[in-house]
């Protein structure tokens, strides 16, 4: 009979595990599912497991999961937290010798290493590419809640409203609160949200979604109420699904490097937990890649309608 060595015994004996907790917001979407991959397959090249578990952007799940990898005894954390302000289980985790390494989401508070996309680049650099293209009327939609104040978002969508704004400020657009639209996790409730914008006198002429699942809603929406994309609403999206290359019109989108993210993240983790890295947190912020396709043009012109609802274009 084969040898099978007490994985238990082995840890309590050296004070390493050889494996690493890993905590995203949701397994199912695409982004996080290449990440998940990215980390598995560098911890496996040096001979460290993986334990997966999902916050569902739950604060209360994120903290029963850290409890729950903690008694398991991983070496350390790599997690995309749900909040940039509620992070005392973080800090008990690294207290605890537990090395926690942030991705996609950055904490300001906590010192940890951190590995993330420019998202506020990304986002002025798609607004003011629209607004290049003649768009004023610009409008920003996210799944995330909003809780009336931006400091309670999670720090990826905080960093993209915080783009679209100074785009728009530096062109000398006003911001409009109208324009920027949260659903709280329920793609229904965003879909009426969006619905009743493209319904008003003075409705966007471009969106920028904050990634493909708003995109999804998005387009459905705007099939239903019959608006042509892009003669009469474009559409830039974060995240880069195959999808977004297939669909007609293919969409323009903001690809983000998260393969590379999730690998540094584990190689910066194991570093440390070797002893090959030492000293304060540190962060990689990568830029992300405006790709442009079809679902963006120029503007289209505003109409005046004739007596007789003939439409007449200026």
């Amino acid at each position: 009979m084969a040898y099978q060595p007490n994985q238990l015994a082995r840890s309590m004996a050296t004070g390493r595990s050889k494996t690493i907790g890993v905590i995203v917001a949701d397994i199912e979407n695409l982004y996080f599912a290449r990440a998940i991959r990215a980390i598995t397959d560098t911890a496996s090249a040096h001979g460290f497991m993986v334990i997966l578990a999902t916050s569902d952007e739950d604060i209360a799940l994120e903290r029963d999961a850290v409890r729950v990898l903690l008694a398991k005894r991983v070496d350390g954390l790599i997690i995309s937290p749900t909040s940039s302000s509620e992070v005392d289980h973080l800090i008990s985790a690294s207290e605890r010798d537990c090395p926690v390494v942030l991705l996609d989401r950055r904490v300001p508070v906590l010192r940890a290493d951190t590995f993330a996309v420019d998202n506020f680049g990304a986002a002025y650099e798609a607004v003011k590419s629209l607004i290049g293209q003649g768009h004023r009327n610009v409008a920003l939609v996210s799944n995330a809640p909003d809780h009336g104040e931006q400091r309670h978002l999670i720090s990826s969508v905080r960093e993209r409203v915080d783009g679209y704004r100074a785009a728009l400020h530096d062109t000398e657009i006003p911001v409009s609160s109208d324009f920027i639209v949260f659903g709280g996790w329920d793609p229904q409730r965003l879909a009426l949200h969006v619905r009743a914008l493209c319904m008003s006198a003075n409705r966007p002429t471009a969106f920028l979604a904050t990634d493909s699942s708003v995109a999804l809603v998005l387009l459905a929406v705007l099939k239903d109420m019959n608006l042509s994309i892009p003669d009469e609403v474009s559409l830039i999206c974060f995240d880069d699904p195959d999808w977004t290359a297939a669909t007609t019109p293919a969409l323009t989108v903001i690809s983000q490097p998260i393969r590379d993210l999730a690998a540094a993240a584990t190689e910066h983790l194991i570093a440390r937990l070797k002893g090959e890295a030492s000293g304060p947190g540190s962060e990689m912020l990568l830029p992300a890649t405006l790709i442009s396709r079809a679902s963006v043009s120029v503007a289209p012109q505003p109409q005046i309608y004739a007596p007789k609802g003939r439409k007449i274009w200026t």
